[in-house]
């Protein structure tokens, strides 16, 4: 059943307050062949409460709430992918494809007489450049896969989201994660190898600086505890440079979920129905 049916909004209208609107998530969650929708009712333009409800089913409370479980997890993903990973995706990399492009004509130049110091220098930070537009392109990527998958359910191209739907939005939140961790660690470990460039006094590089150059370098090289407070601050645990991918999005996802049941206990207050 799709969340546009006359029936889901007779339903809603049921438990709806004087003055009162109301908004059907788009998408349902199916069990025993019923499909269940989620409610937020609004007064002045503020959520008041909310509900879970079926056009078609006589189950008890229990199955409800399975159903309200299920609604609400897909609501806090959706948000954070397309709030967050959204804004994250639709940065502006032209720094980073600047300097890329830079400290590859310096180190790539026929003929250029680098010291095997500066060399080093150049190489570490140009190795740091492309992991974070490679992070970056698969953060694109993530965001507007489940961009489209969930445009599907708005466009009632896809009527209900299953458990793998959940399983898999909650792997790319983990990724998610992952990817804005090893991007800002990436930034941290630079910056004082770009202070370094920023003082070379050697014409084989400093021909390929460049207005735009000079400037995000300067950009580049400062910042340095800014950084190590904003590593600190997406940290969930001690060791987190020890990390393998999988294991980073398994420890995300699991402060997800944590962070969900809260959310689950103060949300099931502002249950209408069921009650």
């Amino acid at each position: 059943m799709k969340y546009d049916d006359p029936l889901v909004a007779k339903e809603a209208k049921k438990h709806k307050k004087l003055f009162e609107t109301f908004n059907i998530n788009p998408g349902s969650y199916r069990i025993n062949n019923h499909d269940y929708f989620f409610i937020n009712y609004y007064k002045w333009n503020k959520i008041t409460d909310c509900a879970v409800v079926s056009p078609t089913s006589h189950a008890g409370r229990d199955e409800y709430l399975e159903a309200f479980d299920a609604l609400l997890e897909y609501a806090q993903i959706t948000t954070l992918i397309l709030t967050h990973g959204g804004e994250k995706a639709s940065a502006d990399m032209h720094a980073f494809t600047t300097m890329e492009r830079f400290l590859s004509d310096v180190l790539y130049e026929a003929g250029n007489d680098l010291t095997k110091e500066i060399r080093s220098v150049l190489n570490y930070c140009l190795e740091r450049i492309k992991l974070i537009t490679s992070l970056q392109e698969r953060l694109v990527e993530i965001y507007h896969d489940f961009q489209q998958k969930n445009q599907k359910l708005h466009d009632k191209e896809k009527e209900n989201f299953t458990i793998q739907d959940l399983k898999e939005a909650a792997h790319y939140l983990g990724e998610l994660d992952y990817i804005q961790y090893r991007q800002i660690v990436a930034i941290y470990e630079y910056i004082p190898k770009f202070k370094y460039i920023k003082k070379i006094n050697n014409q084989e590089v400093k021909k390929h600086m460049t207005t735009a150059v000079k400037r995000y370098l300067v950009e580049f090289s400062k910042g340095e505890e800014e950084q190590r407070k904003s590593i600190e601050s997406v940290k969930f645990q001690s060791n987190m440079e020890e990390l393998t991918r999988e294991e980073h999005i398994e420890g995300a996802k699991k402060g997800f979920y944590k962070n969900l049941a809260e959310t689950n206990a103060s949300t099931r207050k502002l249950l209408r129905y069921p009650k």
